[in-house]
């Protein structure tokens, strides 16, 4: 051990020992604290920053991935219930392209149109039509993968074959197993999109013919009654109304809280849409009376005669004819016609109007008041602002319907009550953590007041010893036996003549501390005893 390491360990031992037992034990608490300290901290640094390496991994692409990981002796960790893993950022794409050239994952490998390419001269068309059925079923389900929420998707496809001789074609139809992620769902929109994304891929396909089941079983669409079918489209106009009767109610409900106060009215709107498309188309056809027409033709007839009626006796019961019965002609017998025909320019009017479905046929609104808390209000003033905040038509049948009633507060004061007990034992069990907390300080407190005062005690009082305080001996060297009569007497009964001696004598008492720490300080403290008794 070199000199300097052991002049340095004398020094902590000499310390060590001036200390009390309570000073000891704080000591080593701190330095147990600050290593464990260093030790968490060297702990943390050297963790790796976890990088995803894959993800959205089925089952089988897992377990070859972990189970090559394992073999390549890299750390890795598991999320998302096993379809994500996780390695060092230091060392992500490293792997990556190694276990791409082992082919792992495999799944997006194993379908798609990638099956064409290992199609043979030698295939048969049953083979083909497989390889293409499957190509399909590949590229969809990659294609639904990639939605928000879908862990893993497969599609089954059944593609009848086309028959020149058959009178009506098969229609072909999907299904379609949607794997979701841990608390995901789907909406009904999604669902729609699913269908029709499938339906869009497929020659022929219609997306009622599309069937969609999460792997719980679920039947999320249906064919003919599905996402697209009539259930659907009943469910859809439902969740329209409701949506359009909770924002009106919402709109009244907010306006008479702050006329009668939070909770002191109830309003409910029933609404009756109308969800048919109309389209009407009108011609009209009108003539510009400034503007010349296209043609006009007249065209005149005359004829002039004169000549005697004819006419005899027929016989004796048969009137004569006579010259004032005529021909139709004048007494002249002058003819005459005049005709005009005029062709007009026409303006031709097509109007085409298109109303699109959620009209409202009639709206009902119901509102009732607290009458306790509305004894002074006028329902009648409440019914025209509500009427008038809902849009009222009294011609399609809309009504208004006011009323005053005591509401039941019974639940709402005994909730009331619970919370204001709640609130206090809460207050309360604060208070008592913030006592005990306090508590521990202010022992706390006096256990290193004490400590510290019992440090000072066991220490008495300090004492600076001198040169020329020690006696010096014949062989200039000193020994504790020595020291103890040099403080008694004082510094009358030893005097060192020169600096020189003082330097030599503090030397030697240097040398002998560090040398013999345990005995100069027994002697020290039974002097100390002495001189206090």
């Amino acid at each position: 051990m070199s000199p300097r390491l052991d002049k340095t360990l004398g020094r902590a031992r000499g310390a060590l020992a001036g200390f009390t037992p309570g000073q000891r034990g704080v000591v080593l608490v701190a330095v147990a604290a600050l290593l464990l300290g260093a030790y968490a901290l060297s702990r943390w640094v050297s963790q790796p920053q976890w990088t995803p390496l894959f993800g959205n991994l089925s089952g089988a692409d897992a377990n070859s991935i972990v189970e090559q990981l394992s073999a390549d002796g890299v750390e890795y960790r598991l999320t998302d219930g096993g379809a994500t893993v996780l390695v060092p950022q230091s060392s992500v794409y490293d792997l990556r392209v190694r276990l791409s050239g082992q082919g792992l994952p495999s799944a997006g490998a194993e379908g798609g149109y990638s099956l064409l390419d290992e199609q043979g001269m030698t295939a048969t068309d049953f083979q083909q039509n497989v390889a293409f059925r499957r190509a399909l079923e590949g590229e969809l389900s990659n294609t639904l993968q990639a939605m928000d929420g879908v862990r893993s998707a497969v599609v089954h496809l059944a593609l009848p074959e086309k028959d020149v001789f058959a009178s009506e074609q098969v229609k072909p139809t999907a299904s379609v197993l949607l794997a979701l992620q841990s608390g995901k769902t789907l909406s009904r929109e999604q669902v729609t999109a699913v269908t029709h994304l499938v339906a869009g891929s497929i020659e022929g396909l219609e997306p009622d013919q599309v069937t969609v089941t999460d792997s719980s079983g679920q039947l999320l669409s249906v064919p003919g009654d599905g996402s697209t079918g009539t259930s659907a489209a009943a469910g859809e106009t439902d969740e329209q109304t409701a949506r359009y009767e909770q924002r009106v109610s919402s709109a009244v409900q907010q306006m008479l809280d702050r006329v009668v106060g939070s909770g002191r009215s109830v309003v409910r709107v029933n609404a009756r849409l109308n969800f048919d498309t109309t389209d009407t188309t009108s011609e009209n056809y009108t003539y510009p009376t400034e503007i010349p027409p296209l043609s006009d033709e007249e065209s005149t007839e005359g004829y002039s005669a004169r000549g005697e009626a004819t006419g005899g006796t027929l016989g004796q019961t048969w009137p004569t004819l006579g010259a004032e019965t005529g021909t139709g002609t004048d007494d002249d017998g002058r003819y005459s016609k005049q005709q005009r025909t005029r062709n007009n320019a026409v303006d031709k009017t097509v109007s085409r109007s298109q109303v699109a479905p959620g009209r409202v046929e009639r709206l009902s609104v119901a509102v009732i008041l607290d009458a306790r808390a509305a004894g002074s209000l006028d329902p009648i003033q409440i019914q025209d602002l509500v009427g008038n905040a809902v849009g009222l038509d009294p011609e399609r049948g809309d009504s208004v319907q006011v009323t005053r009633l005591p509401f039941d507060t019974s639940a709402a004061e005994t909730a009331t009550k619970e919370l204001a007990a709640a609130e206090k034992a809460a207050k309360t069990q604060g208070y008592v953590d913030l006592g005990k907390k306090s508590g521990f300080g202010l022992v706390l407190l006096i256990a290193m007041f004490l400590a510290i005062r019992m440090g000072r005690r066991g220490r008495g009082t300090s004492v600076q010893v001198t040169a020329q305080d020690l006696p010096e001996t014949p062989a200039g060297v000193l020994v504790p036996s020595q020291v103890k009569p040099a403080l008694q007497s004082g510094p009358a009964t030893a005097s060192l003549a020169t600096d020189a001696e003082r330097q030599h004598m503090r030397e030697h008492i240097a040398e002998l501390v560090e040398k013999q720490p345990e005995e100069m300080a027994a002697v020290i403290q039974s002097w100390l005893a002495e001189r206090s008794g």
